[in-house]
């Protein structure tokens, strides 16, 4: 009891003591107030948060603060704190103008028209409902805001700058320059106005004119930190890192955790070539203010710069939410798609933008870009044609036009531009090299010899000799070839290009120990070299030596653990060697690593899967699909995961995202249709159908889903009728095989296979097709049709496992003593598939040959462990072997099944045991 007392009575005087420490309220605000006016925010933000643990409903240190957060970027926090104080009854129209600024930071344009919707119509409100119309991408009705705003108040700052921003999203510098002008005029000393001015300069190309207007910020305001910032990126601009890192310097004294600062520290360590603290350092600004949209851009970029393709965009889409239509986040969207080989995204994106008469260079090479990768040529001209008219100086772009119009087959103008380019850019160029294949495709050597000479001569260099042996190469001089790239690695011993194609010339004459003796006495010299480690790899998996590849990526991955195309890689052969168990393992370890990042996720999928663990490989796809929601052919797989594991409804849902992503994708839409008919959901299913036939109206996918919905239902005559339709449109083999089934179902059987015969006589080379038919005639019972059919599958196709198999189970029932060749062929190219193991092992019992089954049974059913065939081929087996207590072992697992179909030939079986 004494000790209680005691204790509590020292808590009392703990807290007498703090009480007797803490300042009056007024004393703190007062100290904040004054901590800004010196620019120290941080200091100030301090004291106003310890204010409000001793007065929470002091609504003017609300005020202060949510003003202080504002300023330093955090405008999130800012709007939750200026909200708090005008509950507390802080007056509405002083603290109007910095919530609608918070706002407008969020890109809450939105927001913004909520909140000014009975403000009324004075001029400073005007100016406001114009920068949300415009960030909601309603330029006409911004520019008639601001322009009535002006009328009201001809000097009013806001509806010039309005103006100036307005002018810029339309590509007019000169007006907007003029509007930030007459916002001076009015304020000499408006910070905003003064920055707005130093922005343009620089973005003009002037940033010695910049650096003016942004020193004349401090002139008046030397604790504005953003000048400090933007001085500091000037400097950078200007090649001077070192007065970059003084000027942040100054700044990180003012507000050292200031999310301008870490923004700018953020900007100077990418420009230094510091991705990883570049991107530490954005993401410092996210954490501290989640509304910095800037912040999202460069998060974007840095990202785009290390290839890491998947965050990039996000951070991307992020942005755009809120500002849907700035070039630079279009054009980073647009890098992103190309990037992940989604030309024709890219190009959807930026054709409205250039439509509207963009003059963005930028936008106008990547459109160029992206129509070339479609082979659209003529596009990509146009597109690379308007971009060098606008930016004539830039070799890139005219070699970039060369190359489309090479493309189309314009030889003589795409030379032009190409010899434009490289006078401009130094023969030794990528348009030098551009200029060589544009001869070598016309077949004029000598021209292309002539520039390599040309080229030769204004600095050798081993790209300059590797071009050289592709020429020789072309002309069918290998020993010239040999030569020019013996002499790349002479200059430079580490030239990838040059000893990869020294190996392709040593492959093309045979030479696999020579090719493979090259990357091994590179990797001598470069023990763990990634590139020529990757490069030994794919050589030995080329070879079909994949132990040998295995091992060497297996020393890959040890040498580089954080890289992820060694790990990838080796996945991959451990899955195609049947090692689902490491390949999972090797998924999981590089998860651990780079956590939630999508090669990761999408590897880790991969081998989940085939290691049979779905529900992991689920989750993996659900959190890239987070990262990539736009990726359609995600969420096909995320469905055929929710399938295999029998949730239909999560499937169903998954497939329908992929069609609101890409409405035409067969797949998704083929998936979506068996699941609503798996659920008897017809008319839904018709529905997809139709929707489909009006979307694609020259395509037979449509009619293909409905025909399949009317087929399931039992409308057999109008499922024939309208797989007919389908496949007037299109006549492939998925319509001929739909059409097949309609016509043997509906009792047709003589014409459902003269259609086949009449579809596979046309179309020799259809081997899907024919595969359909031959398990067709399999269960059907014509063994010998199916053989034939499976022999001419074989004939084009010696390794198809698939047909190997079938063909010999159908040779069993043939009772052909032929039957072992090809079940041990198939066996010897997919010694892992349950299914052909088990084929094998049955024709090895049926031989009287029970004891080599056995272990090739144990081993598919360990594999497959629910597959009844398998267990009852294992029994009869077991039985035939002597092992009748084994045997019976079997026959009661199988019998413990419901509705098992082979039950009479179990309980026969057991009867003889």
């Amino acid at each position: 009891m004494s000790h209680r007392i005691t204790v509590a009575a020292a808590l009392a005087l703990v807290a007498l003591v703090a009480c007797q420490r803490m300042k009056p309220s007024e004393d703190l605000l007062r100290d904040a107030r004054q901590a800004h006016e010196r620019g120290e925010d941080r200091a100030a933000i301090i004291q106003l948060k310890n204010l409000l643990q001793q007065e929470p409903g002091h609504g003017a240190a609300r005020r202060l603060l949510g003003e202080l957060h504002l300023a330093q970027g955090d405008a999130a926090s800012a709007e939750k704190e200026l909200r708090r104080a005008l509950a507390l009854g802080q007056p509405r129209a002083e603290l109007l103008p910095p919530l609608v600024r918070a706002l407008l930071g969020q890109a809450a344009h939105q927001g913004v028209l909520d909140e000014l919707q009975a403000e009324g119509a004075s001029p400073a409100i005007l100016a406001w409902r114009g920068h949300a119309q415009m960030g909601l991408g309603k330029l006409d009705d911004a520019g008639q805001l601001y322009a009535q705003a002006l009328l009201k108040d001809a000097g009013l700052v806001e509806a010039h700058l309005g103006q100036a921003r307005l002018a810029l999203l339309r590509s007019d510098a000169d007006a907007a320059s003029a509007s930030v002008e007459r916002a001076l005029a009015a304020a000499p000393q408006h910070v905003e106005a003064l920055r707005f001015k130093g922005d343009l300069l620089r973005t003009g190309g002037k940033p010695e004119a910049a650096l003016l207007a942004y020193r004349m910020i401090l002139a008046h305001a030397p604790g504005n930190v953003q000048a400090h910032a933007d001085i500091a990126a000037t400097q950078l601009q200007l090649g001077k890192p070192e007065l970059a890192r003084q000027q942040l310097a100054l700044a990180r004294k003012l507000q050292p955790g200031s999310p301008v600062v870490l923004y700018a520290q953020a900007l100077l360590d990418f420009a230094d070539g510091k991705h990883k603290a570049a991107l530490e350092q954005v993401q410092l600004v996210l954490r501290a203010a989640p509304s910095h949209m800037p912040s999202y851009l460069l998060a974007a970029t840095i990202e785009l710069a290390i290839g890491a393709v998947s965050p990039a965009r996000a951070h991307v889409q992020r942005y755009r939410q809120a500002m849907p239509n700035e070039p630079y986040a279009i054009r980073l969207q647009a890098q992103c798609d190309l990037r992940e080989g989604k030309a024709q995204d890219a190009l959807a994106l930026l054709e409205p933008v250039l439509a509207v008469g963009s003059q963005d260079v930028d936008l106008m090479a990547l459109a160029g870009e992206a129509a070339m990768r479609l082979g659209k040529h003529e596009q990509a001209a146009r597109w690379f044609g308007q971009a060098s008219s606008l930016a004539p100086e830039s070799s890139m772009l005219n070699a970039a036009s060369g190359l489309s119009l090479l493309h189309q087959g314009l030889d003589g103008r795409a030379i032009d531009a190409l010899e434009l380019a490289a006078r401009k850019d130094g023969a030794a160029s990528r348009a030098g090299a551009l200029l060589v294949m544009t001869h070598l495709r016309g077949r004029h050597f000598d021209k292309a010899m002539a520039q390599i000479r040309s080229m030769e001569a204004q600095g050798d260099n081993p790209a300059v000799q590797n071009l050289k042996g592709g020429v020789f190469l072309v002309s069918g001089d290998l020993a010239g070839a040999r030569q020019a790239f013996g002499k790349a690695l002479e200059i430079d011993p580490g030239h990838m290009p040059a000893l990869d194609n020294l190996v392709e010339l040593d492959l093309i004459e045979k030479k696999v120990p020579q090719a493979r003796q090259r990357y091994q006495a590179a990797l001598a010299a470069n023990r763990n070299s990634l590139p020529l480690l990757m490069a030994l790899a794919r050589l030995e998996a080329r070879v079909g030596s994949l132990p040998a590849a295995i091992d060497v990526l297996e020393r890959a991955a040890k040498a580089h653990p954080d890289a992820m195309a060694p790990a990838q890689a080796l996945a991959t052969l451990y899955l195609r060697s049947g090692d689902a168990a490491k390949a999972l393992a090797l998924a999981q370890r590089m998860q651990g690593q780079q956590a939630n990042q999508a090669p990761a996720l999408d590897l880790l999928a991969q081998a989940a899967s085939a290691a049979g663990k779905h529900a992991m490989a689920l989750d993996a796809l659900q959190k890239l699909a987070v990262l990539q929601s736009t990726n359609a052919e995600l969420q096909v797989r995320i469905a055929r995961q929710h399938m295999i594991l029998q949730q239909k409804p999560a499937a169903l849902q998954a497939a329908r995202k992929a069609i609101a992503v890409e409405p035409n994708r067969e797949d998704a839409l083929a998936l979506a249709s068996a699941l609503l008919i798996d659920s008897r959901n017809f008319e839904d299913a018709r529905k997809l159908a139709r929707l489909a036939q009006q979307r694609q109206p020259a395509a037979a996918i449509g009619f293909k889903l409905e025909g399949d919905a009317l087929l399931e239902e039992g409308k057999l005559a109008e499922a024939v009728t309208v797989y007919e339709r389908g496949l007037g449109l299109q006549r492939n083999g998925p319509m001929v095989i739909a059409l097949h089934r309609a016509l043997h179902a509906a009792g047709k059987k003589e014409a459902a296979q003269q259609r086949m015969q009449d579809w596979l006589a046309r179309q020799p080379s259809d081997q899907p097709t024919r595969l359909y038919f031959a398990s067709h005639l399999m269960q059907q019972g014509d063994h010998a049709g199916a053989r034939r059919e499976y022999e001419s599958i074989l004939q084009r196709d010696p390794e198809n496992v698939l047909a190997l198999n079938d063909l010999a189970w159908a040779l069993l029932q043939l009772k052909d003593p032929d039957a072992l060749r090809p079940a041990e062929r198939a066996y010897k190219l997919a010694p892992t598939n349950p299914a052909v193991a088990d084929t094998l092992a049955w024709i090895l019992t049926e031989s009287g040959k029970p004891a080599r089954a056995l272990p090739l049974l144990k081993k598919a059913l360990e594999t497959a462990p629910t597959s009844a065939d398998i267990r009852l081929h294992y029994a009869h087996a077991l039985f035939r072997s002597g092992d009748k207590r084994a045997a019976r072992s079997q026959c009661e697992q199988l019998l413990a099944i419901q509705g098992l179909p082979q039950r009479a030939e179990v309980e026969s079986l057991l009867a003889r045991l």
